[in-house]
């Protein structure tokens, strides 16, 4: 679009390209060609508008020398024309490049946030990790971080255009300055690319630092009413400490090396600039330089300083935030998947049972699995991924759980963990991911016994329970997890202890719910409650 306003929705994902074998450096060399239509018009715009700059000088100074020195009111009004059309082009160049560059970076950004965030979120998990504020660090700073140089086929490329339009231009003025410019920009630009290796590096353990600082903190506040329950604020508090006072003093480290990076190019370009500048006044003096040329080499000259000084900033600093952040992460994509990948197409049959470790469920059945500990957390995991020896009959068909893709087999067996999830925002934020219509949701509160905490809250449904519920009991938590469960009417439903928080009336009164919402579908209750046990069809010891 014209005046790149943001589409009314989200634009469509392609993820970016990447492998085991996908190297930091090429994945931001791909992150940066990323939105060819929008950064290639960018750097056009910034380029023409650098032009303009380099050009504004020029024009300044024949104006001078055609209209002031000879008197000539025509020549002066067209130099005068001139320079005002600079001004505009440079001007608007600048704001719609600008403008077009940002919008790319922010397209790219949503596009590689949302595949950290599938992955992150695969049904498959992640092999030896957890979902915690690493890993949000990652999705949030990281990508952030990587998609910010895309900025880098942008404002580098127009400060490249500027410095090469003020070397032709002092070329075609005074060839030995030009010359200068010509050979000392790309003598700068090699040194500042040995110069932020050792940057690169720090940015790397520096952001490894942050991570864990943050991870730690937010599980602090995930932890907060059991970390209180222990009395243990003392040593969550050192330890945080800790863990802050690296991230701190890497912070420290890192900046003192970008301090030393930037004053160092800065004083490279500063020595340039003032040697163009003073070779511009020996030739001034020696009479091979008009007042209009002089005024021309020093006008570039001085426009040349905020490129010079610009692309240290750009190339040294955006490129080894990048790589460092680009090493991160790869690494959370590439990790493997806690369930091995399938590559069978099998359906699941309709009016759905399951069997699994000898242990057989008639479709619309609803069994009680006496059990506790290791066995039952074995059993629910086993059940969760779809292992080998679990089967799905049903019709007539019998289907090996293995051939299902995990997808389409997590859609149709749901396991409800026994710590499940709850998610920042409202209570109806909470049952919102089971799609469920409005009236199964109500009736999946009434089931789990949620009214009394939908009386007590504030703004009943629409009521905040903060992060990971720690504005609610872990009654509450436990009750409103199952609400999010049986309100999604899985053809197969797995609950782990869902009652263990609450007392015993209100359990019977969830021992009834389940009975009445999951009539006529199969449901497994893992447990050692009587009162739940009770309600089912029949029971089994494991």
């Amino acid at each position: 679009p014209l005046f790149f306003q943001a589409s009314p929705t989200p634009p469509s994902r392609n993820p970016v390209d990447y492998d085991a074998d996908t190297t930091p450096v090429q994945f931001i060399w791909r992150i940066i060609f990323a939105a060819r239509r929008f950064t290639i018009p960018a750097a056009f715009l910034l380029g023409l508008s650098q032009v303009a700059g380099a050009l504004l000088p020029v024009a300044a100074g024949t104006a001078v020398d055609s209209g002031i020195a000879t008197g000539n009111t025509g020549q002066l009004v067209l130099w005068c024309a001139a320079v005002i059309a600079l001004v505009v082009v440079n001007s608007m160049a600048t704001r719609y490049g600008s403008r077009c560059g940002m919008y790319g970076m922010q397209t790219v950004q949503h596009r590689l946030r949302m595949t950290v965030t599938e992955r992150l979120l695969h049904p498959a998990g992640m092999k030896n990790r957890t979902l915690g504020g690493a890993q949000l660090a990652v999705a949030t700073g990281d990508v952030f971080r990587v998609c910010a140089t895309m900025q880098l086929g942008v404002y580098p490329v127009g400060e490249l255009v500027a410095i090469a339009a003020g070397g032709i231009v002092l070329f075609t003025i005074a060839w030995p300055l030009g010359l200068a410019v010509l050979i000392g920009a790309p003598l700068m630009m090699w040194i500042m690319a040995v110069a932020g290796r050792p940057m690169q590096r720090r940015n790397k353990q520096q952001q490894a630092r942050v991570a864990a600082a943050t991870g730690q903190a937010a599980d602090l506040i995930t932890g907060y009413r059991t970390i209180k329950g222990l009395r243990a604020e003392e040593n969550s508090t050192a330890r945080y400490i800790t863990v802050s006072q690296e991230a701190l003093q890497g912070a420290l480290t890192l900046q003192n090396s970008r301090g030393i990076y930037f004053a160092s190019m800065n004083v490279v370009s500063g020595c340039l600039v003032a040697g163009l500048a003073v070779g511009a006044t020996a030739m001034a003096l020696d009479g091979q330089l008009s007042v209009g040329e002089l005024i021309a080499v020093v006008g570039v000259t001085q426009f040349m300083m905020g490129p010079l000084a610009g692309l240290p900033r750009s190339i040294g600093a955006v490129w080894a935030t990048g790589v460092a952040s680009a090493s991160r992460v790869l690494d959370l994509l590439n990790t493997p998947y806690d369930v091995p990948p399938r590559h069978g197409d099998a359906q699941p049959p309709a009016d759905l049972g399951i069997t699994a470790v000898d242990i057989t469920v008639n479709p619309g059945e609803r069994v009680g699995i006496r059990a506790s500990g290791a066995p039952a957390r074995e059993f629910v995991a086993h059940l969760a991924s779809g292992d080998e020896g679990v089967v799905l009959h049903g019709d007539g068909q019998t289907v090996t759980a293995a051939d299902v893709p995990l997808e389409l087999y997590r859609r149709s067996v749901l396991v409800t963990p026994h710590a499940a999830d709850i998610f920042d925002g409202t209570v109806t934020d909470n049952l919102a991911p089971s799609a469920a219509s409005p009236a199964a949701m109500q009736d999946a509160l009434v089931a789990a016994s949620c009214t009394d905490i939908l009386t007590a809250l504030p703004d009943g449904a629409d009521s905040r329970v903060g992060e990971s519920g720690t504005r609610l009991s872990g009654g509450q938590r436990q009750r409103i997890a199952l609400a999010r469960a049986l309100a999604v009417e899985a053809p197969v439903l797995v609950l782990h202890d869902p009652t263990t928080a609450v007392d015993a009336i209100t359990e019977h009164h969830i021992a009834e719910g389940i009975a009445g919402m999951r009539a006529g579908r199969t449901t497994l209750i893992v447990t050692e409650s009587a009162t739940l046990l009770n309600s089912c069809d029949r029971v089994v010891t494991l």
